[in-house]
C-alpha cells in the first residue's frame, strides 16, 4: 500500500521539485520510503508503506532489468506468487519477493490483458520509455484511488487530489456538482467536487502514447459481463464458504502484523472467524466503542474476540477528542466526507498503527450480498406494493422516525428514482420543503449504472439495487476506508471484495437472495453457520454517531453552526437562495426532525472552510 503521483507535461522538462512536492503531500500514504523517476517531460513519484519484502530493493519506482519499463504501484496483488513458475519459464528472474516485481514483469509480457488475472486492489502507472507510452489502471471495485487531470500544462495523476494541488493545479470548486453532492451526499462516477479533476473509474485504464494529449480510456472490467460469462456454480453455499475462506487467507499475506476491524456484526465477525479457523496467530481485533450510546456494539465484539482468544482493542473516543479527529478527517479526505464516521475510524487506525500495519475489514458484504435494512422494500413485489401505501398515511399516525423517512422515500412514486435514492438521507420532499424547486438530481453515471443493472436483472429491482450500490455507494465507502486507514499509514484489505466472490455472487439466481432477518443469505448459511447465535440474531445497527448532539454541544462545532451562514459555500447553485439562519434556528428548536438536511449543510460548509479558507 502506497501513494503514487506523476505528470507528463507538454513543454517543460520534468521538474524534480514538482514531483517531490506532490509526493510530500501524500507522505502519510507511505512514510517508509520515497522514490522518483524523471524522463524528459515525464515524472513518476512514489511513497512507500512497506508490507511485502521490507528491503530497500522493493522500493519504487521499480525499473525493469533492461531499463526501459518503470512502475509506480499502489495496492496489493494477493495472488502474485502463483505467477512465479510462469514468469520464470519465460526467462524472468527475481531480485525481490515483492508483488511489485511480479506486476512489472506481467505487464511487460502481457500488457493490460493480464489485469483480468490479478486478484487484488491496485492503482498503478507504467512508463514504457521506448514506446513513449504511459499506462494507468485501477482495480475492479475502486478500492484504491486514482485521480487524474488534463490541464493546460499536461497530464497529471495522483492517489489523492492534494498531491495534484501540490503539483500546481488550481483548487476550485465545480459548481455543477453541488446538486448531486447535496442530494446524494457525494459526487459519483468520474466526476469530483473539484474543477478539472476526475477519477479514473474502477475497472478502467487510460493509455497515453506519444504525448500527454493523446489519451484513450478503456473499461477493462464489467461486472455485468463477468456475471453473464461466469460458469455455473453447482453448490453456492459450499462454494461461498470455500472461496471466502481463501480470500481471507490471501489477504493475510504480509511481512508485517495484521489486525481486523471488528464491529461485532456478521461481516467483520466472519472475517475474524475465518482468520482464526485457519490457524493464523498474533491476531488482534479493533473496535470503536460508544459507551452509553445505543449504537455501541463493543460488548459483542469483545465477547467474540475473547472466545477466540484474540486480543481485543476497544477504543472510546471522548467528546473532546472529536473536534480534532473530525477536522483531521476532513483535511485527509480532500472531498467532503460522506458517512460521518471518518473521524473515529481515523482515530482507531491511529491507535491500531501502534501494533499493526494492515487491517482487514468487512466492507462490501452489504452491497454485494444484500444486507441493509433499506433494501428490504424492494425484495418482492407484494411487499413493495404494501409499503407504498405508507405515502397516503398522515404523519400524525407515523410516530416512528424510520416510518416517516420511508414515507418521504415513497412519495416519489417512481421505482427507478427510488432505487437511485435508496442510500439517501434526504429525499425530494425535503428539497421541496426548504424551497428548492430546480436541481439536477439525475446524474448521468448513476443513470448509466441503473440501466446496466436493469439489463442484467430485468425483472428484479432488488438485484438491480445491489448492482447500482456496488458502483455508487460502495465506492464512497471504499474511499472512506482508504483515506482513514492511509491517513494513519495503515493498509485496509476487504476480503468480501475478492473478484471471485463478487463475480460469482452476481451470477447466481435470485434464489440465493433473501432480505429476511439480517439478509445476506449466502453468508448467513455458510460462514454464519459457525458463528454464535448472539452475533447471528443481533439486530443490524451499523456505525453511527450522535452528531446532532455534538453539533449543538461541542463548542467548536456550535461556533461553526452559528456562523456558517457566512460561508462562501452557500454562494453556489441553489444554496444561494436558502435561508441558512432560518434553517439553523429550526434545527436548534427541533434537532431530530431537522437533522437530515442540517447535517449536509453543516459538514459541507465546514469542509469548504477547511479546504478553501484554512486558518493557521
Amino acid at each position: 500500500m502506497c501513494g503514487i503521483a506523476g505528470f507528463w507535461e507538454f513543454e517543460k522538462a520534468a521538474s524534480p521539485e514538482k514531483i517531490k512536492s506532490m509526493c510530500q503531500a501524500i507522505q502519510h500514504r507511505g512514510p517508509d520510503a520515497q522514490g522518483f523517476f524523471l524522463d524528459r517531460k515525464l515524472a513518476l513519484g512514489h511513497r512507500r508503506l512497506s508490507i511485502l519484502d521490507l528491503s530497500e530493493g522493493a522500493n519504487q519506482p521499480f525499473t525493469s532489468p533492461c531499463g526501459n519499463f518503470h512502475l509506480v504501484f499502489n495496492g496489493e496483488i494477493f495472488n502474485f506468487q502463483e505467477f512465479y513458475p510462469e514468469l520464470k519459464h519465460k526467462g524472468f528472474s527475481f531480485t525481490t519477493t515483492s508483488d511489485t516485481e511480479v506486476l512489472l514483469y506481467l505487464l511487460m509480457e502481457y500488457g493490460a490483458s493480464v489485469l483480468s488475472r490479478l486478484n487484488g486492489f491496485f492503482a498503478f502507472a507504467l512508463w514504457d520509455a521506448k514506446a513513449n507510452r504511459l499506462l494507468l489502471a485501477r482495480d475492479r471495485y475502486g478500492v484504491k484511488p486514482l485521480f487524474i487531470s488534463n490541464s493546460a500544462d499536461g497530464f497529471y495523476f495522483a492517489s489523492e487530489p492534494k498531491a495534484l494541488f501540490a503539483g500546481g493545479l488550481k483548487k476550485e470548486l465545480e459548481e455543477s456538482q453541488i446538486d448531486e453532492l447535496m442530494f446524494y451526499r457525494y459526487v459519483s462516477g468520474e466526476n469530483t467536487i473539484f474543477s478539472g479533476i476526475k477519477r479514473l473509474l474502477p475497472g478502467h485504464l487510460i493509455e497515453l502514447e506519444g504525448g500527454p494529449e493523446k489519451a484513450s480510456v478503456k473499461r477493462w472490467y464489467n461486472l455485468a459481463e463477468a456475471a453473464q460469462n461466469h460458469e455455473k456454480i453447482k453448490d453456492p453455499v459450499a462454494w461461498y464458504r470455500e472461496t471466502f475462506t481463501d480470500s481471507v487467507k490471501l489477504r493475510m499475506i504480509a511481512d508485517v502484523k495484521v489486525g481486523t476491524l471488528l464491529s461485532g456484526g456478521l461481516d467483520s465477525s466472519s472475517v475474524l472467524y475465518a482468520q482464526h479457523q485457519q490457524g493464523f496467530k498474533e491476531l488482534s481485533s479493533w473496535n470503536v466503542m460508544f459507551k452509553g450510546f445505543k449504537h455501541d456494539e463493543s460488548t459483542i465484539a469483545e465477547k467474540f474476540s475473547n472466545e477466540l482468544n484474540i486480543e481485543f482493542n476497544g477504543i472510546d473516543f471522548a467528546d473532546d477528542s472529536q473536534t480534532e479527529l473530525l477536522l483531521d478527517a476532513i483535511r485527509m479526505n480532500d472531498e467532503p466526507i460522506v458517512h460521518y464516521t471518518d473521524s473515529v475510524l481515523l482515530g482507531l487506525c491511529r491507535k491500531a498503527k501502534e501494533k499493526v500495519t494492515v487491517l482487514l475489514s468487512g466492507e462490501g458484504a452489504d452491497e454485494i450480498l444484500g444486507g441493509y435494512v433499506r433494501y428490504k422494500p424492494h425484495d418482492g413485489q407484494m411487499r413493495y406494493n404494501l409499503l407504498k401505501i405508507i405515502r397516503f398515511i398522515p404523519d400524525k399516525y407515523l410516530n416512528n422516525p424510520r416510518l416517516l423517512k420511508m414515507k418521504r422515500y415513497f412519495e416519489t412514486n417512481n421505482l427507478d428514482f427510488q432505487l437511485l435514492t435508496n442510500a439517501n438521507d434526504i429525499y425530494l420532499p425535503d428539497f421541496e420543503k426548504i424551497g428548492v424547486q430546480t436541481a439536477n438530481l439525475l446524474p448521468a453515471y448513476r443513470i448509466q449504472m441503473l440501466e446496466e443493472a436493469k439489463r442484467l436483472y430485468p425483472k428484479n429491482p432488488y438485484r438491480q439495487l445491489l448492482y447500482l450500490e456496488q458502483h455508487t455507494h460502495l465506492q464512497s465507502l471504499n474511499d472512506k476506508n482508504d483515506r482513514t486507514s492511509m491517513g494513519a499509514s495503515i493498509e485496509c484489505r476487504e476480503p468480501f471484495q475478492d473478484f471471485r466472490l463478487v463475480d460469482g455472487v452476481a451470477s447466481l439466481s435470485d434464489t440465493y437472495f433473501d432480505s429476511k432477518g439480517k439478509g445476506k443469505w449466502l453468508l448467513m448459511n455458510s460462514i454464519g453457520k459457525s458463528l454464535p447465535d448472539y452475533i447471528k440474531t443481533h439486530p443490524k445497527i451499523g456505525m453511527a454517531m450522535p452528531w446532532d448532539e455534538y453539533i449543538l454541544n461541542n463548542p467548536t462545532f456550535r461556533n461553526h453552526l452559528e456562523s456558517m451562514h457566512k460561508s462562501e459555500f452557500f454562494q453556489y447553485s441553489f444554496l444561494k437562495y436558502l435561508d441558512i439562519q432560518g434553517l439553523v434556528s429550526k434545527f436548534k428548536e427541533n434537532p431530530k426532525e431537522n437533522y437530515g438536511f442540517m447535517k449536509q449543510l453543516f459538514f459541507n460548509s465546514l469542509w469548504h472552510e477547511l479546504t478553501f479558507n484554512p486558518k493557521g
